[in-house]
């Protein structure tokens, strides 16, 4: 019986091949639109979620009281970092500079990049794939320095790179301890190489300083692990107000410690009053709605240039209802033809979407592609055939199986609006 109903569709696709193609191309450019937002804002909330225990990272950040208002800030102290070190519910700390440029040269090969000096647990924490190296001695030796894939193939070609030197700033050789593979583009982290952070200490001596001075010296950024089962309502109680120790530093007195979960570190990024409030998750709704609009439009047209055609196909409708086709038959029929329909207008809508996305990614800059190896994937886009189909064709299929033989053979049917 179901391939009956395919092979009437089939022929009606056929037999009408002008409104056929309208129809297939005006679905099939809602369903593109709208698969290129949805890829964009699945790749937009897949920040950072490729870590392993990303629901337990943090970054650490301050509320400061500045004349009533309250600023959120995310440098923060040294000697913060050794406080907690001693909250038993924190199982890693990792401090870092500000992440910049710096100078790496090996021979003649001179690279201007984005790194950062940073703690020995950073590697712990932040899984990065190492493709050679231990996460937990990468960054163990002050003169060493971790490198990304394409960044050591820059510097050294095919060569391999471990425990080669690279000059560091024209200062310092540091030993190359390992080499991550590139940073995805859903990464909030990205840059080219990890210094040790006793590098910056030994070679700076205010940084040194800074570690034991007090908690005014605000240049640092910090980030913490919680260990498994650890409650972060009991963390954040406990460091609120672990700078209020030294009552003779304002810049101390008026910070309240917080923790950011890094999962939100991208999409939610306004403060206000030492709260958040929004940030670019706001943009991702709106694109959302937006696509989701563009398609509910794209199916009323569906619906619309279905509907109008009700007089040509009503003396078909007629005529199998009197030979005995039951109402259920005829919707079955209709919605195995918007099936049909919105299933071509997929494969089209597919090739659309692989001809735009080099031009949005440009526009747009971001490195989206379609995840071809992802179930999940296909198996969300079978759900949207199958629903698109029955939103579009379920008012055409209730609306024509509803007329009456009768009223149909005697042509006193007619379009309405």
């Amino acid at each position: 019986m179901l391939r009956n109903y395919f092979k009437i569709a089939w022929r009606n696709l056929i037999h009408n091949k002008v409104y056929s193609a309208i129809n297939i191309m005006g679905l099939a450019t809602g369903m593109a639109v709208a698969l290129i937002i949805g890829l964009w804002v699945h790749h937009e909330y897949s920040y950072d979620k490729f870590l392993p225990h990303y629901q337990r990272l943090y970054q650490v950040k301050r509320n400061f009281n500045s004349n009533g208002d309250t600023l959120t800030l995310e440098t923060t102290s040294l000697k913060l970092a050794n406080a907690l070190r001693e909250i038993p519910e924190i199982e890693y700390v990792a401090e870092s500079d500000g992440m910049g440029p710096h100078g790496l040269m090996v021979g003649n090969k001179k690279l201007y990049v984005k790194g950062a000096r940073i703690g020995s647990d950073f590697l712990e924490m932040f899984q990065y794939p190492l493709l050679q190296g231990n996460a937990g001695k990468a960054l163990q030796d002050p003169f060493s320095i971790v490198l990304t894939q394409s960044t050591a193939r820059s510097l050294f070609g095919e060569e391999n790179p471990m425990n080669k030197t690279v000059l560091f700033d024209n200062h310092n050789y540091l030993k190359v301890s390992g080499i991550l593979r590139d940073l995805p583009s859903n990464s909030s982290f990205q840059f080219n190489f990890l210094v040790p952070f006793s590098y910056y200490e030994l070679t700076e001596s205010w940084v040194k300083q800074a570690r034991t001075e007090n908690f005014a010296w605000n240049d640092f950024q910090q980030f913490v692990q919680l260990r498994n089962g650890a409650s972060y309502t009991k963390v954040a109680a406990k460091i609120r107000d672990i700078e209020k120790t030294e009552r003779d530093n304002i810049n101390a007195v008026n910070s309240n410690v917080i923790l950011e979960p890094f999962q939100d570190r991208h999409l939610y990024t306004n403060y206000e009053n030492g709260k958040v409030a929004g940030g670019f998750i706001l943009y991702v709704r709106m694109f959302s709605i937006i696509g989701a609009l563009v398609l509910l439009i794209a199916c009323i047209n569906f619906i619309n240039l279905t509907t109008a055609r009700s007089e040509k196909r009503s003396k078909e409708i007629g005529v199998r209802k009197v030979i005995g086709s039951q109402r259920k038959d005829l919707v079955i029929q209709f919605l195995t033809e918007s099936f049909l329909l919105t299933f071509i207008a997929f494969l089209f809508s597919f090739l659309f979407v692989l001809l735009a996305l080099p031009a949005f990614n440009a526009l747009a800059g971001s490195r989206i592609s379609v995840p071809f190896s992802s179930l999940d994937f296909w198996v969300g886009m079978i759900v949207s055939v199958l629903l698109t189909s029955l939103l579009a064709g379920s008012r055409p299929a209730v609306y024509l199986s509803s007329l009456k033989p009768v009223k149909v053979l005697k042509g006193n049917i007619r379009a309405g609006r």
